[in-house]
């Protein structure tokens, strides 16, 4: 008899894979957040449900389980981590303990666990007002990064440069409807995400990626493996795990943020999720190693973990294509010169392209390419998205 699971939320690759394990999908998604095509082709059912109402996603998992119980809830998603955990404890079918899910979905009190166990000092607070913000940065005598407590895709993300820019910033956060914040300390460095998976409490870091920012704290592109020596690569492990042993995560894919600065490494978050950006394919392409298919096979134990690190087979890199907003008029794309280049042109003429705040807002598409090593995939990469023309007229 196959598997039954309920995925909340969940990409094409993520819905073929899971099918492919031969399991029967359940996809808890809301009418527009996912590919109807793929839905109607991998999964025996889509309940429409929008995963930011934790409370009606709840009752639809309860009912769900009421009438053709599942094996597990899974979340690809951020936005369904902690709820599926939460339905996973109330039916006792295992996964990561919703303490542990809460804690990295909770910034503010991830910055205050860590605190607690010495490990990644980072000055940071919780601000309700520009007077604190202003009064938190008075205090570090320096610039501070003003982030939401449980959000991602660097979405209202802004940089205070001192404290007589805090009101100017505080009515930023007014507009987009917050009335409170984590600030942290400005930090400095290379930033890079480790991509991990765990089974049985044991950590593998299976990649390391570097990250490359564009339009504030929204990323450009990604490309692995990271550009880091030795010693460093093997710190990076060592703080990943020590941070996954901290919080208590036990199985599955891991995505954590680290900042490489001059006083050494910092966290800058982790989720209990595979990371998004494409990043899970970079790393199979790189590494061979098929992170979307572990994070079902591994916990359900049809394909046990194999917790060995990883020797890269090549380099992989990504960069999200960019244009002026407005509405498209023309699109050109090159006829040659793709050597290990794949094009996921988005948008045709009559598409709107907004200005880029968040990373939904990339919507033009991507370059993924492969190479030797990293070097020549960011080469390849970068070199075929410079020649794709994009071009638009200002919106009416």
């Amino acid at each position: 008899m196959a598997t039954r699971i309920a995925l909340l939320g969940g990409r094409p690759s993520v819905l073929r894979s899971a099918a492919e394990l031969g399991c029967e999908v359940t996809m808890l998604a809301k009418p527009g957040m996912y590919d109807p095509e793929a839905a109607r082709r991998w999964c025996v059912e889509v309940i429409d449900v929008d995963l930011g109402d934790q409370q009606a996603v709840l009752e639809a998992g309860r009912a769900l389980q009421a009438r053709q119980p599942v094996a597990r809830f899974f979340s690809p998603a951020e936005l369904g981590l902690v709820t599926a955990a939460r339905l996973n404890e109330e039916f006792s079918l295992g996964g990561n303990p919703l303490s542990s899910v809460v804690l990295l979905k909770d910034k503010a009190a991830m910055r205050r666990h860590l605190e607690g166990t010495g490990l990644s000092p980072v000055r940071f607070a919780v601000v309700h007002s520009a007077d604190e913000l202003a009064a938190f940065l008075t205090g570090i005598g320096g610039p501070g990064i003003v982030k939401p407590l449980d959000y991602g895709g660097s979405r209202d993300v802004h940089k205070a440069e001192g404290p007589d820019l805090a009101a100017e910033v505080w009515e930023r956060v007014e507009t987009a409807g917050r009335d409170r914040m984590l600030v942290e300390e400005f930090l400095t460095g290379q930033e890079v995400s480790v991509e991990g998976f765990s089974a049985d409490g044991r950590h593998t870091v299976v990649a390391v990626t570097d990250k490359l920012l564009g339009t504030g704290f929204v990323e450009a592109g990604h490309s692995v493996p990271a550009r880091v020596d030795e010693r460093t690569h093997e710190e990076i492990a060592e703080l990943t795990a020590r941070l996954l042993d901290a919080v208590g995560l036990v199985e599955g894919p891991s995505h954590t943020e680290i900042m490489i600065t001059p006083d050494g490494l910092r966290i800058i978050e982790s989720h209990n999720r595979a990371g998004g950006d494409n990043i899970p394919e970079l790393v199979r392409l790189a590494y061979g190693v098929d992170l979307v298919r572990a994070a079902v096979a591994g916990p359900l134990g049809i394909e046990p973990w194999k917790d060995e690190v990883p020797v890269p087979l090549g380099g992989a890199a990504i960069r999200f294509l960019t244009a002026e907003p407005g509405v498209v008029s023309e699109v050109d794309l090159p006829a040659d010169g793709l050597e290990g280049v794949t094009l996921d042109v988005k948008v045709k003429p009559g598409t709107v392209i907004p200005p880029v705040t968040w990373s939904a807002d990339r919507v033009c598409g991507e370059v993924i390419a492969v190479g030797r090593d990293a070097e020549e995939a960011v080469a390849r990469a970068e070199s075929a998205a410079a020649r794709i023309r994009i071009r638009t007229a200002p919106a009416a």
